[in-house]
């Protein structure tokens, strides 16, 4: 089973990259976007995403996780299809502008799709055992990085042959055959799956209303500063989506090529962290590696406020340092699942993850608007011999954040969790053999 879910995480990854980020953007720029339609595009995937509150309510009508989520993916695939029409002048819709379509088919897409991998994801945790969910995710997500690895990087350098190569009129061409590719891929990445087992969506008798489910949530003490942890976290982390492309891209002058291998340098870090993390996970808990990983990962930003026009390299030991928020992902979603009632999870999963996604993608937008201020005002702060630049301040504000998140973490109790002496026990008779 753990060979077909990675093969369908694969796949849809890769034709993922190709239908969005990077690709997706500058297909905007070549229909002339300006910076907010880029802002909106770049915000859309996490606040829509809130859409996946409402799968629990959809999976006790349909019944099944597995149906649900591939007829959300379907229905997906088939929304999208109006990005690449927007590329003919032909297919455009007459007085519309063809960005505004793109904004409406990428909501659309995101939203279904949403509620498709929440049913996904709660379907998964009742196939793989419980103890073995650690492992079980950490090979889902090393499939998901090796196709990360490769596939944007060699897509990118295509793209940029083909508008070396042909006129610019022709450059849309490029998006419309990497698009196709993408989407064929998704829909590949469904075939693997077909045939893996449907568990009934068990839930107790009566069942309990949506409101119940997050009511009871809430007033699960565990489960509710995991979530306050994890949105205090995601709107740190989403404060400075603009000011780390700013200063890479300003300042540091940080050409696309060297933003590819520090890309490359990340995921690299996160192969051996994610199977390491899902080994620790299954046999001491999952809060351990979650406040390690979240502590080492945002202490990356300090390299941030080291780095200079003449010492850019210094962001390179951020970028080593993000790697562990592999560990972060695998645990918090991993401690999320075992403080949720077992199969009837998907209302728990996206509080977790969806309302996260909220909390970044609004944070973002405040970012922009901040860093632009501070652009204006030509601000800077002094700390001693440090001085911090506009893009330095919201990064420093957002480390502190990042920190002060693992404070939420100290009442959660995680019921497979190991003391730490237990851990040291077993780590030195594991030296002694």
């Amino acid at each position: 089973m753990a060979s077909r879910v990675m093969w369908n995480q694969w796949l849809w990854t890769t034709g993922y990259s190709l239908t969005s980020g990077g690709f997706l953007l500058y297909f905007a720029k070549e229909l002339k976007a300006n910076a907010f339609i880029i802002a909106v595009l770049l915000v859309i995937p996490e606040t829509v995403g809130i859409s996946g509150l409402g799968t629990r309510w959809i999976l006790r009508r349909v019944g099944s996780r597995k149906r649900v989520y591939f007829a959300g993916s379907l229905l997906a695939r088939l929304l999208m299809l109006g990005i690449p029409l927007m590329g003919f002048q032909s297919t455009r819709i007459a007085g519309v502008n063809p960005l505004w379509v793109i904004v409406a088919c990428l909501a659309l897409t995101h939203i279904v799709q949403s509620v498709a991998f929440m049913a996904y994801l709660s379907w998964l945790s009742d196939l793989a055992p419980e103890h073995h969910w650690g492992r079980f995710f950490a090979l889902r997500n090393i499939s998901k990085l090796v196709a990360l690895l490769v596939v944007p990087v060699i897509g990118g350098f295509l793209r940029d042959a083909w508008r070396r190569w042909h006129e610019p009129h022709e450059a849309l061409i490029a998006y419309e055959i990497a698009f196709l590719v993408g989407w064929t891929l998704m829909l590949v990445a469904l075939w693997p799956i077909r045939n893996l087992p449907d568990p009934p969506f068990r839930m107790p008798e009566p069942q309990p209303s949506e409101w119940s489910v997050f009511r009871d949530s809430w007033r699960n003490r565990s489960l509710r500063f995991l979530l306050i942890h994890n949105w205090w976290l995601a709107f740190a982390n989403g404060l400075t989506q603009s000011a780390f492309f700013g200063y890479l891209f300003g300042p540091l002058g940080i050409g696309l090529g060297l933003f590819y291998t520090l890309q490359c340098v990340m995921r690299v870090c996160k192969l051996p962290v994610s199977w390491i993390t899902g080994n620790i996970s299954d046999h001491f808990g999952n809060k351990l590696p979650l406040i390690i990983g979240v502590v080492i990962a945002s202490s990356g930003l300090v390299f941030w406020l080291l780095a200079t026009p003449g010492q850019w390299y210094w962001v390179f030991g951020a970028y080593a340092c993000w790697g562990m928020y592999a560990a972060a992902n695998i645990a918090g979603r991993n401690l999320t699942l075992t403080l949720a009632p077992r199969s009837d999870n998907a209302t728990q999963l996206a509080l977790f993850r969806q309302i996260g996604g909220l909390c970044a993608g609004l944070s973002g937008l405040l970012g922009g608007w901040w860093l632009t201020s501070l652009n204006e005002t030509k601000t800077t702060w002094r700390w001693g011999e440090l001085e911090l630049n506009s893009f330095q301040i919201i990064i420093a504000v957002s480390l502190i954040a990042r920190w002060a998140s693992v404070v939420w973490l100290i009442p959660v109790t995680d019921p497979h969790g190991r003391k730490l002496r237990h851990i040291v026990k077993s780590f030195q008779r594991w030296k002694q053999r």
